[in-house]
């Protein structure tokens, strides 16, 4: 299954891809459940921004970019891609990602990027505690514990 790890790079959070998932198809459960898991990490962070980076992988699920896409629409907040290949860019084109936003080479591109579009977007704090460099659904479910009655106690600050 794929999972998203995210990194602070420049301050800012990445999401870097973690491209695990053997389905690859237009119904992948797993995908699904990956976004909808990301969907509530941003709504309980408060997180600003989205960037994502796809590392440069060839074969990318997209049922994945496909919910990725959905949630760009739904929570309306800047939504960034970098390292995306031929194949990934083509599906982003079908639903004209790029009336919004280019898609950028690197991570720190789409930061810099961010920055210019959004000078203090990435000064913000994220309102849980984040587990970086670990994939964010074991750490999602980590944090699920913790979250309930020290929601307000632990902020993870940059």
């Amino acid at each position: 299954m794929m999972d998203l790890v995210p990194e602070v790079l420049d301050g800012a959070i990445v999401l870097n891809l973690q491209n695990n998932c053997m389905t690859k198809s237009h119904n992948c459960e797993g995908c699904t459940s990956l976004m909808l898991n990301v969907y509530n990490w941003i709504m309980q962070s408060d997180l600003k921004y989205i960037i994502i980076d796809l590392q440069d992988e060839k074969d990318i699920c997209p049922t994945f970019l496909t919910e990725a896409l959905l949630l760009r629409k739904r929570i309306k907040i800047p939504f960034l891609f970098a390292g995306v290949m031929e194949k990934a860019q083509s599906y982003l084109e079908k639903f004209n990602y790029f009336e919004s936003y280019p898609i950028f080479v690197t991570a720190e591109d789409a930061v810099r990027a961010l920055r210019i579009m959004h000078p203090s977007l990435t000064e913000s704090n994220v309102s849980i505690p984040t587990k970086f460099g670990l994939p964010l659904l074991a750490g999602w479910r980590q944090l699920q514990g913790l979250v309930g009655d020290h929601h307000n106690q632990a902020k993870a600050t940059f």
